[in-house]
This record gives C-alpha cells, sequence and structure tokens, in this order.
C-alpha cells in the first residue's frame, strides 16, 4: 500500500472548485482557446468531486491517480451515479507516460506532490493539441515572505521557480488567478498552452 493508498484509507474530505470560479474559467477557455471543448482529463483526482463537475457539463473525463484505494471509492461513487461518461486510469504521475488527448488537463492541488517536475510537464506538453489547455491549481510560496509552520508550505511550491519552468516547457503561460487565503497563502490557476 503506498502513502496515498493510507491517506485515501482514511476518507479525507477535498473541495470541489467552486462553482462561479469553474463558471468563469470554462468562459474563458471558450472565449480564448477553445470554444468547443470535450474532453478532461484531471491528473491527480483522488476522490474529488471534480470529476463529477465537469460530468455534469457533458464532458467525457477520465481521472488519473495513483492511489487504487482512491479511485475504488471514487468508481463506487461513479457507478451509483450511473454517470457514464467518466473513466479512471491507476497511474504514478511521477513515472505518466500515457499518450492521452484531451481539450482540457486539469492539475488540482496535486502538483506540489510530484517528485520530477520537469517530467512531468513535458509529458503533459506532449499531449497537449494547439486548441488544448493545461489548467495547474497549486498551492505557493513567495519569496520575501516570512512563512511559520501553520502556513502549509509543504503543499506548496515556489511561484517564481514555477513559472521559469512553466515558460521553459510552454508557449504560453497565463497567471489567471491568485486566490489569497488568510494572511499569507496563495493559491495559483495558471492556464497553459502548448
Amino acid at each position: 500500500m503506498n502513502k496515498w493508498d493510507q491517506i485515501f484509507a482514511n476518507n479525507p474530505q477535498y473541495k470541489p472548485l467552486n462553482e462561479i470560479f469553474l463558471a468563469e474559467l470554462l468562459a474563458k477557455i471558450k472565449k480564448d482557446i477553445n470554444s468547443n471543448p470535450k474532453k478532461m482529463v484531471d491528473l491527480g483526482c483522488g476522490t474529488a468531486k471534480t470529476v463529477f463537475q465537469f460530468s455534469k457539463l457533458s464532458f467525457e473525463v477520465i481521472g488519473l491517480d495513483n492511489s487504487i484505494v482512491a479511485l475504488k471509492k471514487l468508481q463506487e461513487e461513479i457507478d451509483n451515479s450511473q454517470t457514464k461518461n467518466i473513466s479512471l486510469i491507476n497511474v504514478d504521475l511521477n513515472n505518466y507516460n500515457l499518450a492521452i488527448e484531451a481539450d482540457i488537463f486539469l492539475c488540482n492541488f496535486v502538483y506540489a506532490f510530484i517528485d520530477n517536475k520537469e517530467f512531468f510537464l513535458k509529458k503533459v506538453a506532449e499531449c497537449l493539441h494547439d486548441n488544448s489547455v493545461f489548467i495547474l491549481i497549486t498551492p505557493v510560496i513567495h519569496k520575501g515572505i516570512i512563512y511559520t509552520e501553520e502556513d502549509k508550505t509543504k503543499i506548496a511550491v515556489d511561484f517564481e521557480e514555477t513559472l521559469k519552468l512553466l515558460k521553459n516547457i510552454f508557449s504560453s503561460i497565463d497567471v489567471y488567478h491568485h486566490d489569497y487565503i488568510s494572511s499569507r497563502e496563495d493559491y495559483v490557476t495558471f492556464l497553459i498552452k502548448k
């Protein structure tokens, strides 16, 4: 049992994307990138409800995760809901080597846990087509800010280093949204094109 199986065995609760945020995000994607996105891949779906949010919007959804426990729990929810347009694949994103085409790739609060970020990003880049978008949502830390243990820096990545790495791999990076929480937390949404 890997560490993620142990975590998901305890039934952690993860929030879905805010519905207003998702509607605005999809409106921007439809206006600027792809007027009719149909297929979405959730990179590190866990047991989150995000796959259902996109499914209800008539997307074909593929959820990828390293935890068999999480995928079994999510599959039970899919079966109970009788949803037909969600499929799940067990894959370690640190060794991600699937050639999946989609209009939207989402990595939501997972990026900090990927060991080889450059390898992962290059694999995502290989999957993108001209009308695809990679949505990366991650907590970030900023240079010059003093953080405490309470700030959850273990699930955050350095903003400037992340932006630099993204610019080295992708042609277009839009720092779409900063979600400032409490006194020092910042969750950034990047919209990334091939």
